[in-house]
C-alpha cells in the first residue's frame, strides 16, 4: 500500500472518487431534509429566513411605492390600503422600505459573516495544528491568538463603532467593523474542535504517513469541524443583522433615505410617544423575525449533529407508535 493511498493515510477509499462524494452529499442532505419535515420549529426558521430573502429580491419587480422618494403631502399617513404600513415622518412609505431594506440589511450580514468565517476559520485551524509544536508554528499561533485577545477584550457594538469612525461611514465600512469584531469568535470555535480532533487515531496516522499540515485540514479536520462552524455562521448571521441596524439607529450605519431597518426605527422612534407607532414596529418586527428564523436554523443545525437529538423521536412519531401498540 503506497503512502499516497487514502486507506494509508487514515482516510475512507470511497470518499476520494467523485461519484461516491456525491451520492454520500445527496444521502446527507436527504437525511437532514427529512429531519427539518419532521420538526417545524425547526423548519419555521428556514420558511422566514427565505421569505424575507425572497421580499427583498422580488421588492424591485413589485409595484410598489419609490422606498426612497419622500410624498410631501403623506406625512405620517396610518396604515391603509395606499399604504399597507403607513408613512414615517419623511412621508415614505413604509412597507416599501420594509421589503427592499432586506437587500441592504442581509447583504451586510451575509458578506461580512462569510468573511470572518473564512479568515477566522483557517486561521483558527493552523493555530489548533501548530500549537505545542515548538519553533516558529507554535510562536505565530501563540501571537495570532494574543491579537485575538486584544480583539475581544472591547465591547462588540463600541469597537464596530470605533472601526466605521475610522474607515468612514458606508457598506463596505460596515462589513469590514462587523467582520472583524467577529474574527475571534470563529478562531477559538474552529481552534477547539481542531484541538478535539487533532488526536484521534485516523488524524494521527495519516501524519506518521507523511500528509502535510493543507492535507490534514482539508481531508480530515475541516469536514469533521464544519457542522458547528455551520451552526456558529447562522446564529452569528442574526448577530450581524442586529450590529449593522444598530449602527444605522444611532446614525453610524448606512446613509438615509437607503432602506434599512435600524435606520426606519429611529426615524419613528420619536414619533412613538405621540401614537404614531407604525414607522418603528414595522421594521422592528421584521428585524426580529429575522433574527429569530436565524437562530433557528443554526440551532437545527446543532441538533442534527447531535445524535440523540437526530434520534429522538418527533410527537408525530411517538403518536403513530402508540397508536400502533394499542
Amino acid at each position: 500500500m503506497s503512502e499516497t493511498d487514502p486507506a494509508a493515510l487514515g482516510g475512507q477509499p470511497f470518499a476520494n472518487e467523485t461519484g461516491g462524494e456525491q451520492l454520500l452529499a445527496t444521502g446527507v442532505l436527504k437525511e437532514f431534509c427529512g429531519f427539518l419535515m419532521n420538526r417545524p420549529s425547526y423548519l419555521v426558521g428556514y420558511l422566514i429566513v427565505a421569505m424575507v430573502a425572497l421580499s427583498g429580491l422580488v421588492a424591485p419587480l413589485l409595484p410598489l411605492a419609490s422606498p426612497v422618494d419622500a410624498d410631501a403631502g403623506a406625512y405620517l399617513v396610518p396604515p391603509s390600503w395606499a399604504h399597507p404600513m403607513g408613512t414615517d415622518s419623511a412621508g415614505l412609505d413604509v412597507f416599501s422600505r420594509v421589503l427592499f431594506a432586506p437587500r441592504v440589511d442581509l447583504a451586510i450580514a451575509l458578506v461580512s459573516t462569510c468573511w470572518a468565517a473564512c479568515f477566522g476559520s483557517v486561521a483558527g485551524a493552523f493555530v489548533g495544528l501548530w500549537e505545542e509544536r515548538g519553533g516558529i508554528k507554535s510562536g505565530a499561533a501563540t501571537l495570532i491568538l494574543r491579537m485575538a485577545d486584544v480583539i475581544q477584550a472591547f465591547p462588540v457594538f463600541a469597537l464596530a463603532l470605533v472601526l466605521v469612525a475610522v474607515l468612514g461611514q458606508g457598506m463596505t465600512s460596515i462589513i469590514i467593523a462587523i467582520g472583524i469584531v467577529n474574527l475571534p469568535l470563529y478562531l477559538r470555535l474552529m481552534r477547539g474542535e481542531v484541538l478535539r480532533i487533532r488526536d484521534q487515531s485516523y488524524v494521527e496516522a495519516a501524519h506518521i504517513a507523511g500528509a502535510g499540515d493543507i492535507y490534514l485540514l482539508t481531508r480530515h479536520i475541516v469536514p469533521n469541524a464544519a457542522p458547528p462552524l455551520l451552526a456558529q455562521m447562522s446564529i452569528n448571521t442574526g448577530v450581524a443583522v442586529l450590529l449593522a441596524a444598530g449602527l444605522s439607529f444611532i446614525g453610524a450605519g448606512v446613509r438615509a433615505p437607503t432602506p434599512e431597518w435600524g435606520s426606519m426605527i429611529a426615524m419613528g422612534f420619536q414619533n412613538v410617544v405621540t401614537g404614531q407607532w407604525w414607522p418603528s414596529m414595522f421594521p422592528g418586527l421584521a428585524l426580529a423575525l429575522t433574527v429569530f428564523g436565524l437562530g433557528r436554523i443554526g440551532a437545527s443545525i446543532l441538533a442534527w449533529t447531535n445524535p440523540r437529538e437526530r434520534s429522538r423521536p418527533t410527537r408525530r412519531a411517538w403518536k403513530a407508535f402508540t397508536e400502533g401498540r394499542n
